[in-house]
């Protein structure tokens, strides 16, 4: 007696498992989720390629920036040495002060001392009382424009 009722419950659990299973694999969902899952696996992937792009280029134009500097030096220290061999002491002191690359010149600039204007409008008009490019009505169509100044008129 006890032996059909193990077998039935056996049985009943086995095909609650299988039948599990069996509905994860064929849930409308499931599929979908799949797809989503290798779609983000492949974004994931092409977006490290990237990156790893990206930092060999920075990594390349870093050496070539370096190497290119390295050429600057080489070709303003060959000048150098020719125009202190070539010209007269006076252009060849001229040409040293006029391009010294690991010398640059620092105006010290007292923080008091600096007047800060507001920028000043270059744009052409046509008239003395047309709107510049700074000013808030530049460039707006349909808007009414301001009287001219009668004694501008030719």
């Amino acid at each position: 007696m006890d032996e059909p009722l193990f077998i039935a419950i056996a049985g009943a659990v086995i095909g609650l498992i299988i039948g599990y299973l069996a509905g994860r694999r064929t849930a409308p969902g499931s599929e979908t989720a799949r797809e989503l899952g290798e779609k983000l696996e492949q974004a994931e992937s092409a977006r490290e390629r990237y990156e790893q792009r990206v930092n060999a280029h920075f990594a390349d134009t870093a050496s070539k920036l370096n190497t290119l500097t390295a050429n600057y030096r080489d070709v303003y220290q060959h000048i150098a040495e020719g125009s202190s061999e070539l010209c007269s002491d006076d252009d060849s002191a001229r040409f040293r002060s006029l391009a010294a690359p690991d010398e640059p010149e620092h105006d010290t600039v007292d923080a008091d001392s600096v007047v800060v204007e507001a920028p000043r409008d270059y744009a052409v008009k046509t008239s003395p009382n047309d709107p510049g490019v700074l000013d808030e009505r530049f460039g707006l169509d349909g808007e009414e424009k301001p009287p001219e100044d009668s004694t501008t008129r030719s």
